[in-house]
């Protein structure tokens, strides 16, 4: 699989050995509330993650990363995945670990997928999606060159529940 190198950070293929820092991220109570990662999030939840959710992705034409900061190898910061293309229109999905936040790592992370996307598939358009309420996220996105394209009240997420969320996108 391709390792992707940023500006702050590198994104490279997940590690079975990963599996205990995805469990400590996802006990992040923003983490829970603006993803959808189960809740609450338990061991097993990690290891399914790295067994289907990342073989899944590629199924759907995606392809899914770990975040590091150059300045921190190998500590997962993050999530960073390109979910699937479709007709030109990619979808993009991630999570960053709390205690890695605010220090530009997923404007980074955003933007280096971006870039690895347009020049390596089939993709005119990527879009996002962000609760309003997160406000971090929306922030990131917008740091990455993501503008808010519309709100859709009415949203249907991977895991089948249903939000008001604001989609951001990026044309190539």
């Amino acid at each position: 699989m391709t390792v992707l190198l940023g500006v702050l950070t590198r994104l490279r293929p997940w590690r079975d050995d990963d599996a205990e820092a995805i469990f400590r991220a996802c006990q992040d109570a923003d983490v829970q509330r603006f993803t959808t990662v189960p809740s609450p999030y338990r061991r097993e939840d990690a290891d399914w993650f790295l067994a289907h959710y990342v073989h899944d992705v590629e199924a759907e034409g995606g392809a899914s990363f770990c975040v590091e900061g150059l300045t921190a190898p190998g500590r997962v910061a993050g999530s960073m995945a390109l979910l699937h293309v479709r007709d030109g229109v990619g979808e993009i999905g991630y999570w960053c670990a709390p205690e890695v936040r605010g220090r530009g790592w997923t404007s980074d992370a955003l933007a280096t997928l971006a870039a690895w996307t347009f020049a390596e598939r089939d993709c005119r358009r990527l879009e996002l999606t962000v609760e309003p309420a997160n406000a971090a996220s929306l922030g990131a996105a917008r740091r990455a060159g993501f503008v808010e394209d519309h709100v859709d009240p009415a949203r249907r997420l991977r895991d089948g529940s249903v939000r008001t969320m604001a989609v951001l996108a990026l044309d190539r």
